[in-house]
């Protein structure tokens, strides 16, 4: 059972892997086709790894991941599929009560990012950017095609965010 356990867990972050995360996303998928109910899929990415890690060590990085792990746990149930399925890319399935928003997991994201940012002062903003695709049962999509839609999502979510910033930016320009 410990074996088993470790397979499926993410080392870092104590969140389900990239195995664990296919294995439970694969299962939920077949059942929300024979029960026709409907999923979410949640993509997230922790902004600026790369910056971290360069500036100010792996450590700090490590810290970040970990750091984003827990704030996806606060901002998502714990019904909720919640994975690290590689670096700083994270996955979250919400099988329950899908006819959730966006704007309402954004805003639940955005007030714990707030949170932690207050709370704990790192020498950089904490953030994570995040994209949403959702499986419809009477149009039903496989997972690969699920998480694609997802990323896509939340890339176009990233540039949305830099076009904001700089927009700001340059409106406080002198």
């Amino acid at each position: 059972e410990e074996l088993r356990t470790l397979s499926l867990s993410d080392e870092l972050t104590g969140l389900y892997n990239r195995r664990g995360f296919f294995i439970l996303a694969e299962q939920q998928i077949k059942i929300a086709n024979r029960t026709k109910r409907g999923m979410l899929l949640v993509s997230a990415d922790l902004d600026g790894l790369k910056k971290i890690n360069d500036g100010f060590g792996h450590h700090e990085g490590d810290r970040a991941i970990v750091d984003a792990g827990q704030i996806l746990r606060q901002s998502f149930r714990e019904s909720d599929i919640i994975s690290r399925i590689g670096g700083d890319e994270f996955v979250i399935l919400i099988t329950e009560k899908p006819e959730i928003t966006a704007d309402v997991l954004f805003s639940r994201l955005k007030k714990n990012l707030e949170v932690h940012n207050r709370r704990f002062q790192r020498p950089y903003l904490f953030s994570i950017s995040m994209g949403v695709a959702a499986f419809d049962p009477r149009n039903p999509a496989d997972l690969n095609s699920l998480l694609i839609a997802a990323d896509k999502s939340m890339y176009e979510n990233k540039k949305k965010q830099r076009q904001r910033k700089k927009s700001e930016n340059d409106f406080r320009a002198p």
